[in-house]
């Protein structure tokens, strides 16, 4: 630091390309978390240095304190003095998680137009719902508020996170997400993320989503639904369809039911590089939909759009391969309040790098899901020594 204060300019370039000063000092007072008195780690600098450790996995809080601050122009009598490690995770401490989920809330969404390759098929936006779960510290805190995995012989070593996330496919861009403890499962989250299904979209599921509660519920919000089935669903034929699909239903409590299309086929792969490399494999997929009209909505166009789910899957590759930089450990926060301000910061910035990878795409005029995550992540990373005035116009920095 410089004297008792940071400098009015930080090294931020892109982050601040996505959260401006001004979005960022909306965020805290939304959160009620600016400070009452004049701080050396004031709540702005905070909630940048809390997304930039998303950005800088690999190294300590002094590493990514210094990556905003060490190529700012000094005086002749003026010094850096990193913070250090406690002061850091004090300051995240006042901060705290509600300044994060409110910037997350004002960058999350679609980034798909019309116009963009991939996003829509036949007039709908395709979505994809996914879950996946984090390792969080063995803290006491953290131990009594997450569960851990376990088997039937024993326990797992870490609580974990459950997080659930509504992706758009054409962008990989995060419409939604939610989180809770491993215990909660993904129907539970899933119910609390359907307010942000649109009509007007697409959404795909795989098997472990689809009841007659969440299927109706996602229905109700205008939405089209294609989930995949489990073997255990009971699905039975009430009319054979032209093209060999049929109309089944799910049936609900006290008589209710609702009529769904159902699509099977199988996939075969071939066990490249194996000890038989003429050896296939075989899976049967049954997918359940909305969608009634064999003309309107051809089976084969449907089961090729399915295979898009694995756009949850690529988007936490990204986040826990490329964004994390590989590492196995778990996140960095001891208490759940930090568990949740990491994980809203880690959204933030992968929202954050998609958007970049977007607007590239749209540059080169190519699907946004031909952009290289870890090529546009890495982009970020060295652009941000580029120097910004996070200063709100015509209000002066304490």
């Amino acid at each position: 630091m410089v004297g008792n204060g940071y400098p009015e300019r930080i090294r931020l370039g892109v982050l601040t390309r996505t959260f401006s000063a001004e979005l960022v000092d909306f965020a805290i007072e939304e959160a009620g978390a600016r400070e009452r008195a004049v701080r050396s780690l004031p709540a702005r600098l905070v909630v940048y240095f809390t997304l930039a450790m998303w950005l800088f996995t690999s190294v300590g809080y002094g590493g990514v304190l210094r990556e905003l601050v060490e190529h700012w122009p000094l005086g002749r009598s003026e010094r850096w003095r990193v913070a250090s490690t406690g002061s850091l995770t004090k300051a995240r401490a006042r901060l705290g998680a509600s300044a994060l989920r409110v910037l997350f809330d004002r960058v999350r969404g679609v980034q798909g137009t019309a116009a963009t390759p991939g996003v829509f098929w036949r007039g709908l936006r395709v979505t994809s719902l996914d879950g996946t779960v984090f390792d969080v510290p063995d803290s006491a805190a953290n131990a009594a508020a997450y569960s851990r995995p376990a088997t039937k012989n024993r326990r797992g070593p870490y609580p974990q996170v459950r997080l659930l996330a509504l992706v758009e496919c054409g962008t990989l861009a995060v419409i939604g997400a939610i989180f809770d403890s491993l215990a909660v499962g993904e129907r539970t989250l899933a119910k609390r993320l359907l307010p942000l299904v649109e009509r007007g979209t697409l959404l795909l599921a795989d098997r472990g989503f689809p009841s007659f509660g969440l299927f109706t519920a996602a229905a109700a919000q205008g939405a089209e639904l294609l989930w995949r089935a489990g073997a255990s669903f009971t699905l039975p034929v009430d009319q054979v369809l032209a093209d060999g699909t049929y109309l089944s239903h799910l049936n609900g409590p006290r008589g209710a039911r609702v009529t769904v299309r159902v699509i099977e086929y199988t996939v075969h792969a071939t066990c490249e590089g194996g000890p038989d490399p003429t050896a296939t494999s075989s899976e049967l997929f049954c997918l359940i939909t909305t969608l009634l009209d064999p003309e309107a909505a051809p089976a084969e166009e449907l089961a090729e759009l399915y295979a898009r789910r694995w756009t949850s899957e690529t988007t936490y590759r990204s986040i826990k391969v490329e964004q994390r930089g590989g590492r196995t450990a778990t996140l960095r926060s001891n208490s759940p309040a930090m568990v949740e301000q990491e994980l809203w910061a880690m959204l933030c910035v992968y929202q954050a790098v998609r958007d970049l990878a977007t607007d590239s795409a749209a540059d080169a005029g190519i699907p946004p899901a031909r952009i290289s995550f870890k090529h546009t992540l890495h982009a970020a990373q060295r652009t941000i020594g580029a120097d910004f005035p996070p200063s709100t116009p015509g209000r002066q920095d304490p």
